[in-house]
């Protein structure tokens, strides 16, 4: 089962299969602050992937979580249309998608705090790597909502990736934050010529395998992200899907020229949400984040 759009909705059907003694999924693919959820719930098999892979392969997204074994990197990217915006008068910085004047409409932003403060402080001019410290400290939340601020009357709010399409294709919106397969499905299914601006920077979260506690499959699944996690079948899946490797031997086995070239060219404008200080601050502030950020942007116009 893959966490679509790093929501938190499969974490409740994770917990019911738990409650019920009716476990009927085996493994699930989820973002790094719902396989640290599920650890610490006890959700999750403690595995130790250590003992199958070789985690400096993987340290590049932060390693191995406590619980899972990271698959792919999903980033949320800033998109636009080439036919609005041609090359020369793009948008390729975090700057310009807050500038309005420049380039005047709407914005699509997801309706949630993760991603979207830290897209904030990036466009703040905090560094991706000091992100993730920097919304944990004292007055981090407040400096992401203060940035936030600025754009605020602009945004159009969306809650599933598959909404910000739309909006963008229709000119609802002229600028969007979504996700790399949204755009790579778009182009592909309505002819269009979107393009990602990965130069302005992104925030990613490795999309880890978690194998859900009271499996019947356990040593079966083991064997299959063990197999599904080696270069060879993470470069094969990457380049169906879109989604860089988790693996980093695996972008050696990569077709250059590929869609995957400009995340790998772009990879220190990456924010990556990882981290077990940041994780922990998540679980402990999840509840408190939400109803904060809901509160600032439920009143946007």
């Amino acid at each position: 089962v893959l966490d679509d759009d790093h929501n938190f909705a499969e974490l409740a059907k994770v917990r019911a299969q738990q409650e019920t003694n009716n476990v009927v999924w085996d493994i699930v693919m989820t973002v790094s602050i719902n396989e640290a959820i599920m650890c610490q719930e006890g959700l999750a098999e403690q595995i130790d992937w250590a003992q199958y892979l070789n985690e400096e392969d993987f340290e590049h997204i932060g390693g191995f979580g406590e619980c899972g074994a990271p698959n792919i990197t999903s980033p949320g990217v800033i998109a636009y249309d080439t036919e609005r915006y041609p090359e020369g008068h793009a948008p390729n910085s975090l700057e310009d998608l807050w500038d309005v004047e420049k380039f005047p409409g709407k914005r699509g932003m997801v309706y949630r705090p993760d991603e979207t403060l830290e897209l904030a402080l990036m466009a703040d001019g905090v560094p991706p790597e000091d992100v993730g410290e920097m919304l944990i400290s004292e007055g981090g939340v407040d400096r992401a909502l203060a940035k936030l601020e600025e754009l605020r009357p602009h945004i159009r709010w969306w809650n599933s990736g598959s909404e910000s399409m739309p909006m963008l294709i229709s000119g609802e919106t002229v600028l969007t934050y979504t996700y790399p397969g949204r755009v790579y499905n778009a182009n592909e299914t309505n002819n269009r010529k979107l393009k990602i601006a990965w130069e302005a920077g992104y925030v990613t979260s490795p999309i880890y395998f978690v194998v859900l506690k009271g499996t019947k499959n356990l040593d079966a699944v083991i064997d299959y992200v063990t197999l599904a996690l080696q270069p060879e079948m993470q470069s094969v899946y990457s380049a169906a899907t879109g989604y860089a490797p988790a693996n980093e031997r695996a972008f050696e086995l990569l077709p250059t020229g590929g869609r995957l070239d400009e995340p790998r060219k772009h990879r220190d404008r990456g924010m990556v949400m990882a981290g077990e200080d940041y994780l922990t601050w998540y679980m402990d502030n999840t509840d408190t984040l939400q109803k904060q950020f809901a509160r600032f942007a439920g009143t946007t116009e």
